[in-house]
């Protein structure tokens, strides 16, 4: 597939399924009250023999369970790791997040404690801001990525403003606008949207908080994706990552919104893969 606007339309990827592990390990000591580096982190399926890790970063209101399936397609090279938010899945006797350094920290030291070997990043939406942050802190630390991926997210310099409505009707209202993130089947049962919504508020909530500091960018080649009717991200938004490549940069513009990457998952992680292996 080559960058930016090649990417045909294809049927969305359906549901894959493999055996799951946990990973746990000693917590950091900078972890918050109630959680380990294995709830932090969790590896879908262990590879011992993988040359690299993915450590992967949720969309607003989502949990770790949407990576769980690229173990396949990704192959045996690459082991999957799912980073879990505080608020849902094993964590969810957490707080929410609300505080960008505590939470770029806690990754980061759980990444160190458990992530073994050279690794990349991926974020989908507000994880592509949260990976970013997570990558500065490890190369600040000596450990930068090898690769960053960044779907649906603008540069974190220029992505833009999201004001979070109080009222909770008017935010699903919005959130479909913006996103058409809300499933149907989740909008029909109030039991659900009760349980899914102060997740998806809270995550859009620390997303509107964020502040892009100047500083370096990751030393490392950066691919990003975005659907070329998504809303949230400009060409220019898109293009923009190119700012924060420390190596090579490719840009792709897929077929859909703000979930384009999901619609055509099978044909990006092909993608994903051959820049982790560092092909043209």
């Amino acid at each position: 597939m080559d960058p930016v606007d090649t990417l045909g339309n294809n049927p969305p990827a359906s549901a894959r399924s493999g055996p799951a592990a946990t990973a746990t390990a000693p917590a950091p000591d900078r972890l918050p009250s109630g959680a380990t580096a294995g709830t932090v982190l969790t590896c879908s399926m262990t590879r011992p023999d993988a040359r690299l890790r993915l450590v992967c970063f949720p969309h607003s209101g989502a949990g770790p369970a949407v990576f769980h399936r690229w173990a396949h397609p990704l192959g045996r090279e690459v082991e999957v790791w799912s980073a879990t938010m505080p608020g849902r899945a094993a964590r969810s006797g957490e707080p929410f997040a609300t505080d960008w350094a505590g939470l770029t920290a806690e990754f980061a030291d759980a990444v160190e404690a458990l992530v073994p070997g050279p690794y990349a990043l991926f974020g989908q939406s507000l994880g592509s801001v949260v990976a970013f942050e997570v990558g500065r802190e490890l190369t600040r630390r000596g450990r930068p990525p090898l690769h960053f991926v960044s779907s649906a997210g603008a540069a974190p310099d220029v992505r833009p403003v999201f004001t979070v409505p109080e009222d909770d009707d008017a935010l699903i209202r919005k959130v479909d606008v913006h996103y058409a993130g809300i499933p149907a089947a989740v909008k029909a049962v109030p039991e659900l949207v009760a349980y899914f919504l102060p997740v998806l508020r809270a995550d859009l909530e620390l997303a509107a908080s964020y502040t892009y500091r100047p500083g370096p960018g990751l030393p490392c080649p950066v691919t990003a994706f975005a659907g070329d009717r998504d809303g949230t991200v400009s060409a220019d938004g898109l293009a923009a990552w190119r700012r924060h490549a420390g190596g090579g940069f490719e840009a792709y513009r897929l077929p859909g919104g703000h979930f384009a990457f999901t619609d055509h998952e099978d044909r990006a992680l092909r993608t994903i893969a051959r820049r982790l292996r560092g092909r043209p």
